[in-house]
């Protein structure tokens, strides 16, 4: 058995089920994505993989349906109503006040500036996702709360996606 099928075995065992993983799907196909953030959701599940367990056999899981059914942008595609890497962006969980962060990968912000690592269920949830929307927030136990992504900001020089 891979990596992947554990995952996929644990995390059905720990509660998500059929309808859940249909929630994940359609939020999934509603995002868009840059090549740029792409490339690094993949190298995210493979980290995520490496260690199998918990919260990360799930966000595993939620990367892996981002990769799946997210469209991809166009260079020339305008996206500042999508949230990408980069992007500081203001959300609410289950309609309490809203909060923001920036989006990032790797180590281009600190927890402490109000980095928002995407390498976490939040950061995995609100990336791709448009401005307005709102989505199911997988928890580390299984359970969901509910995200709405409030509004999306990108630098002035970045008007368009990159490729």
């Amino acid at each position: 058995m891979t990596v992947s099928e554990h995952n996929e075995r644990h995390i059905e065992a720990s509660g998500l089920d059929r309808m859940d993983h249909e929630a994940l799907r359609a939020h999934s196909a509603a995002c868009k994505l840059s090549k740029m953030d792409r490339r690094a959701l993949a190298d995210h599940i493979q980290r995520a993989d490496a260690i199998g367990t918990g919260a990360y056999a799930m966000l595993a899981r939620l990367l892996s349906k981002k990769l799946l059914y997210a469209s991809v942008l166009k260079a020339d595609e305008p996206c500042g109503a999508f949230a990408r890497a980069g992007s500081r962006v203001t959300y609410a969980i289950d309609d309490l006040s809203s909060q923001e962060g920036r989006l990032f990968h790797g180590n281009a912000y600190a927890l402490g500036q109000g980095g928002i690592p995407i390498a976490s269920l939040l950061g995995a949830t609100l990336i791709g996702m448009s401005s307005g929307s709102d989505a199911p927030f997988l928890q580390a136990d299984g359970t969901f709360h509910k995200v709405r992504l409030i509004s999306v900001d990108h630098q002035a020089t970045q008007l368009y996606c990159e490729t």
